[in-house]
């Protein structure tokens, strides 16, 4: 039989040359967007600086300059002194407020969180919606049926604590790093020896409690770490052995979970559950006792999970979360679910509503996840390992050869890559005992290679702080001009709502200030946050919807003072109603 091939000038061979030419283009838009991903994770805090002292220790090495940079500590209680190291890391952060301020909140989730604390701290779990609720709708907050956060409560519960006990949230997250860092070392010290657990909180301290973003802002990411670290030092002991306490450490971990990062937990519970199941499969009963346990206390979590919700919701079943995405299309998170069609009445909900589509459809098809893959995971790197922190990452090979820590290594990836359209190191946050046990075992190998360099990196993260810190107080640039998600660098972004309620505090009386819309779509920086009972608040931030709607408000308000803010010129300004002057 004779094949005739089509005429190169035929339609079907041109349709195929057409077909192989878009095919290599995208895979040169494949290359280059992954190129352009990796020189941004390179350009921004301090990591330029890491490489080139990197560099210069490499080019000194190879010159035979080899300073014994190892870990020879010989500590007689390790533990106490991984405490006194956590509460160091603490003390220090407090010392340094006088050149490096304590945070107050910026980002949408920030005031989120905050809100949920302050219904807390007014003995309720969700506030009755406003009559005139339009004007005070925002990011990460539902106002139907009830007005409160769309955020699990574990993280607004400690924030609340903190300012129960010192009126002041961030009095929660400070302590909240210390637990971590305790408990990391308890984590730690179920893989490897107690001098290098120890030696783990000395990096972790470090790399998160001093300047990143997780002690600097309200997000939350210490308490999923905590959890995280609980499910890993407890399953490190279960491998060796079912036992009753071992359980409910591993249960009270995965409780942790449960009420502040529920998705991204079991990313990274299930593997391990699976895995440790099938290790005791042969010890029936003493797996049953382990796992009842753990039951009981995710049990209890659960129940007091679904009485929050049915306060918040109506339904057990029903977080605020779900009613958020359905009434105004967001969180996006999970790549595999079609986009909500919203129509928005505000023109800044749709810009957002805009955003969240095109960061989702970047990630709905397998092609637009690879292609974003070194965006995302550049976001990850910077905050929990940067040039220096890699290092340790070469000796991959002999970590991996230990199976336990291989498959902790494991559930870690699965946690942080998971299935998710966003990347924020707060959404791996589970998975950050497994990291920092990753860089400590490299560290082990590096030392057993007569590769010395402990000491070295704990050395250049302190260079780096110090540096960023004095960049900062001398006006120097230190990172770009936006950059929230860092473990060094993090520059917060506008702070004119801080700036104007510092203002409105100095001056008596109760406030009204309407905020006209911002013009410009990519400004995601919101004002319209307000405390859990808002009739009662000092000062009332309110959306500009038009003159009818405002004098609606103005009389619900008659007593206050009342001005208008413009968030669309820099610096923004805030007028009193009626007065020409602004204040800058």
């Amino acid at each position: 039989m004779i094949h005739l091939s089509p005429a190169r000038d035929s339609p079907a061979n041109g349709e195929w040359w057409n077909s192989r030419f878009l095919d290599r283009m995208k895979l040169v838009e494949v290359l280059l967007m992954n190129l352009g991903g990796i020189f941004q994770g390179i350009r921004q805090d301090f990591n330029l600086l890491e490489i080139v002292l990197l560099f210069a220790a490499w080019q000194a090495w190879r010159r035979g300059w080899r300073p014994q940079w190892g870990w020879h500590v010989r500590v007689r209680r390790p533990g106490l002194a991984a405490v006194g190291v956590a509460a160091a890391v603490v003390a220090l952060r407090l010392a340094i407020t006088p050149v490096f301020p304590a945070p107050v909140p910026i980002v949408t989730d920030e005031f989120s969180h905050q809100l949920l604390a302050d219904t807390l701290m007014e003995g309720r779990l969700a506030n009755p919606t406003h009559p005139y609720w339009q004007h005070f709708e925002s990011l990460h907050i539902i106002q139907q049926p009830h007005y409160v956060s769309n955020y699990f409560p574990g993280h607004a519960a400690i924030l609340a604590a903190g300012m129960w006990l010192l009126r002041d949230p961030w009095a929660g997250v400070l302590a909240e790093t210390f637990v971590f860092l305790a408990v990391l070392y308890w984590s730690l010290l179920g893989w490897m020896p107690g001098r290098w657990a120890l030696f783990g909180v000395i990096v972790a301290g470090l790399r998160f409690g001093i300047a990143s973003y997780w002690v600097n802002a309200f997000h939350g990411g210490f308490l999923p770490a905590i959890g995280g670290a609980f499910v890993l030092g407890a399953s490190a002991r279960l491998l060796r052995g079912p036992a009753l306490g071992d359980g409910l450490l591993f249960g009270l971990g995965g409780a942790l979970l449960l009420v502040s990062r529920p998705f991204e937990g079991a990313m990274f519970c299930l593997p391990i559950t699976a895995a440790l199941a099938w290790k005791l499969r042969g010890n029936i009963p003493g797996l049953l006792k382990t796992a009842a346990a753990c039951i009981l206390l995710l049990g209890a979590t659960g129940a007091a999970l679904a009485v929050y919700f049915k306060a918040v919701t109506g339904s057990p079943f029903t977080t605020a979360y779900s009613i958020s995405q359905k009434t105004y299309g967001w969180p996006m998170a999970l790549a595999w679910t079609p986009p909500p069609k919203i129509q928005h009445r505000h023109v800044e909900f749709a810009a957002y509503y805009d955003y969240e589509v095109s960061e989702h459809e970047k990630v709905a098809a397998p092609v637009g996840f690879v292609e974003s893959f070194s965006f995302r995971a550049q976001e990850y790197w910077r905050f929990f390992f940067g040039p220096v922190l890699s290092i340790p990452l070469l000796m991959w090979k002999r970590v991996w050869r230990r199976r336990k820590i291989a498959m902790a290594g494991l559930c870690g990836v699965l946690c942080a890559v998971g299935l998710e359209g966003a990347s924020s190191p707060h959404y791996a946050a589970p998975a950050t005992a497994v990291l920092v046990l990753l860089v400590v075992d490299g560290v082990r190998h590096l030392q057993a290679s007569r590769i010395r360099i402990a000491m070295a990196l704990p050395a250049v993260m302190l260079v780096v702080l110090t540096l960023r810190i004095g960049a900062e107080n001398l006006g120097l640039p230190f990172t770009q001009r936006v950059n929230f998600q860092t473990w060094c660098c993090r520059v917060e972004g506008n702070r004119h709502k801080a700036k104007f309620t510092a203002k409105l505090d100095r001056i008596a009386g109760d406030h009204l200030v309407f905020v006209k819309p911002k013009t410009d779509p990519y400004n995601f920086l919101q004002w319209i946050y307000n405390r859990a009972d808002i009739d009662k608040a000092h000062i009332v931030w309110a959306r500009d919807l038009g003159a009818e709607k405002n004098a609606a408000l103005r009389k619900h308000f008659a007593t206050r003072k009342v001005w208008i803010v413009d968030p669309n010129v820099e610096p923004a300004t805030m007028t009193p109603l009626r007065m020409e002057s602004a204040v800058h």
